[in-house]
């Protein structure tokens, strides 16, 4: 494929455009961002199509929608990467030309982040490309810059979060979280925790614990708070300062320290052992049913059924499976607004070979609470519990 093509400078081009928009902070800005995204997507899947052999003409005057061309691609055998997402960012454009409003900041991250790994592996898959390189053509230098201190890797990058928090508070301290979790995750490797009992976000004390290591107790306090605003801004239940950010690094960077003060071998033992003691302790199911533990396998299916019911199309959520508890927040179409959080508990028996019919039972709670008219919702103590961070 050439990058001469001019669908491909112009889709590239919208791409550049979007990030100074990202980089933006009015509610013109975020809605821009979804506009120009969902363009760029189209015009580089209308210059596949071209590059298949196939006309992106439906008539001499119109051409193809981005649905005609990703069907045209599956009948070519070309993948198209992130699809499932895409398919949303379409949705969220469809519905930000038909209507007045804007989507919240989470709402513009979260395509962001979806448009560029497409972009990334399409650019290197199909015009073998360096993404990064290519970019830099198309893009101010000062937003490639903004862009890329969201994405810290290392000390120094993750000092720059909190400059970014006086612009972009909320950006700022989701990626100060993408951190710390790439930080306890490479630790992890080290000392052999593995991933088999991964909670949903590893960020927590909690997680650390488990695996055998104690965390001093105002450390362990200061990372809970994190974890607790993330969990309220994600929930559009409270919005970060400037202020939340320097804490949250501050906390990621004194957890840092204390990490890489541990001897390895002694750290390897504990979480050798702590890993025995979890095993003894875990109550048996049966494994050619259940691959995972419990609240893991759990999380997964209810996830993908969230994902994959039609009945939800359009609709959003987040979900969280701990200790047997199942939260389903249903969050709002736009800020501000609550999110209904509705919970579930689920029971094993002995073998745990009851558990596809106790998630099949929460599935059908979870269509009849968040399909329910708004006047039918339970009272605010019930469906609308602060979230326990």
């Amino acid at each position: 494929m050439a990058i001469e093509s001019p669908l491909f400078q112009s889709s590239m081009e919208l791409l550049g455009h979007s990030i100074t928009h990202f980089n933006g902070t009015s509610e013109l800005d975020r809605k821009l961002v979804i506009l120009h995204l969902s363009n760029s997507v189209e015009l580089l899947l209308k210059d596949m199509v071209l590059d298949s052999g196939e006309s992106i003409y439906k008539n001499p005057k119109e051409t193809i929608t981005i649905h005609g061309c990703i069907e045209l691609l599956a009948t070519k055998k070309i993948a198209v990467p992130f699809l499932n997402k895409l398919e949303l960012l379409i949705d969220e454009r469809n519905a930000l030309q038909h209507r007045f409003g804007s989507p919240n900041e989470l709402t513009a991250i979260f395509y962001m982040n979806v448009a560029l790994e497409f972009f990334r592996s399409v650019v290197k898959q199909h015009y073998s490309q360096d993404f990064d390189e290519l970019l830099a053509q198309f893009a101010d230098e000062k937003d490639l810059i903004a862009l890329k201190m969201r994405e810290p890797s290392n000390d120094s990058e993750l000092e720059n979060l909190k400059k970014l928090g006086k612009v972009h508070p909320l950006g700022a301290l989701l990626s100060a979280i993408a951190y710390l979790e790439k930080t306890v995750l490479q630790f992890g490797a080290k000392v052999g925790m593995g991933d088999r009992y991964l909670s949903s976000l590893p960020v927590s004390a909690r997680y650390l614990e488990v695996n055998g290591i104690e965390l001093p107790s105002g450390l362990r306090d200061r990372l809970e708070n994190t974890r607790r605003l993330r969990n309220q801004a994600a929930h559009g239940r409270a919005e970060p300062t400037r202020e939340d950010v320097v804490a949250a690094v501050s906390s990621i960077e004194e957890l840092e320290k204390f990490l890489a003060s541990l001897n390895i071998d002694e750290t390897r033992q504990k979480v050798a052992i702590a890993r025995k003691q979890r095993e003894a302790e875990r109550p048996s199911y049966e494994s050619s049913r259940v691959l995972l533990p419990p609240d893991q396998w759990m999380h997964e299916t209810l996830k993908t059924f969230l994902m994959s019911e039609t009945a939800f199309a359009g609709r959003k959520f987040m979900i969280d499976v701990r200790d047997a508890n199942v939260s389903v927040s249903h969050l709002p179409e736009k800020l501000p607004g609550s999110a209904q959080v509705h919970q579930y508990a689920f029971t094993l028996n002995e073998k745990g070979d009851n558990i596809s019919s106790e998630a099949e039972r929460i599935r059908a709670e979870i269509l009849k609470d968040c399909l329910a008219p708004q006047d039918a919702v339970r009272p605010e103590t019930e469906s609308f519990k602060e979230i326990a961070a």
